[in-house]
């Protein structure tokens, strides 16, 4: 997994739901082509710990965080 702007080779073109998970994003992206959806789902952005002895610890909260919610999402989507 990496960081990436939505329209890399790697991701789909089309028929997707752009989940837009940090302020700036949902600012910056107002329309996502090819997106059926999109969503803002904003995190506090672990950023302000990076170069400090917790910046592993809070990247590590905030991904557990977006991935344990987000797996709720598709379980809801896919029933």
């Amino acid at each position: 997994c990496w960081s990436k702007v939505y329209d890399d080779p790697a991701n789909p073109q089309t028929g997707f739901c752009a989940v837009m998970t940090c302020s700036e994003a949902d600012a910056n992206c107002p329309i996502v082509r090819g997106a059926l959806d999109r969503v803002s789902l904003p995190y506090v952005d672990p950023k302000e710990a990076d170069d400090t002895p917790e910046e592993a610890a809070r990247y590590d909260e905030r991904c557990l965080q977006i991935a344990t919610e987000l797996w709720y999402v598709m379980q809801q989507a896919a029933r």
